[in-house]
């Protein structure tokens, strides 16, 4: 009898020969992330905490425009009526506009989380790019937060805790292990 599998000594069990990958210091092998290290899940934990306050932020932002006696705030600016008029129509674009954002941005944080879970380096530099991007606009935004009076109190916060929680976020998609882990695998 012919052994169909010369690797193999006869009288072994059929079938191909089976290779065993050896993993790097996290268990990943070549062509697959393998287990990820502590600091991948946290980034994880970020994205999601991240994508609730953005949320929360959001449409706290929503009502507050929505409730806010903008006229009496363009009055004080010096506009003129036809100019009031022109904003408060602006402004109702400005929510459908919003709400569009909203559900854009909603679909970006899902996008890197889920492809963040698959061990895509690609994931990681779009979170780390709308990170920064967040970060920026956030700080611009903070600036009008207190036009709103007491209301602007609660956007100032959420948009502060966003901030740290960005950041947080950006530092640990530099970590070593979690950029070790993102980095492309090269098959031997």
């Amino acid at each position: 009898m012919s052994n169909p599998y010369p690797q193999q000594p006869e009288g072994a069990r059929g079938g191909p020969p089976q290779y065993q990958a050896t993993g790097d210091q996290y268990g990943a092998g070549p062509g697959h992330p393998g287990a990820a290290p502590p600091e991948v899940k946290r980034l994880l934990t970020l994205t999601l905490v991240s994508a609730a306050v953005y949320l929360l932020n959001d449409i706290v932002g929503m009502v507050v425009a929505a409730t806010a006696d903008t006229t009496a705030m363009y009055q004080e600016l010096g506009l003129s009526p036809d100019q009031i008029a022109a904003a408060d129509q602006a402004a109702g674009v400005g929510q459908v506009t919003g709400i569009v954002l909203l559900v854009i941005a909603l679909g970006l944080y899902a996008l890197v989380y889920v492809f963040l879970k698959k061990g895509r380096n690609w994931a990681r530099v779009l979170g780390i790019v709308l990170s920064i991007l967040s970060v920026v606009g956030t700080l611009i935004g903070l600036l009008g937060a207190m036009a709103y009076g007491g209301l602007g109190i609660v956007l100032l916060i959420l948009g502060l805790l966003l901030v740290v929680v960005n950041v947080l976020w950006l530092v640990t998609a530099f970590k070593a292990p979690v950029k070790h882990w993102f980095a492309p695998r090269r098959t031997a």
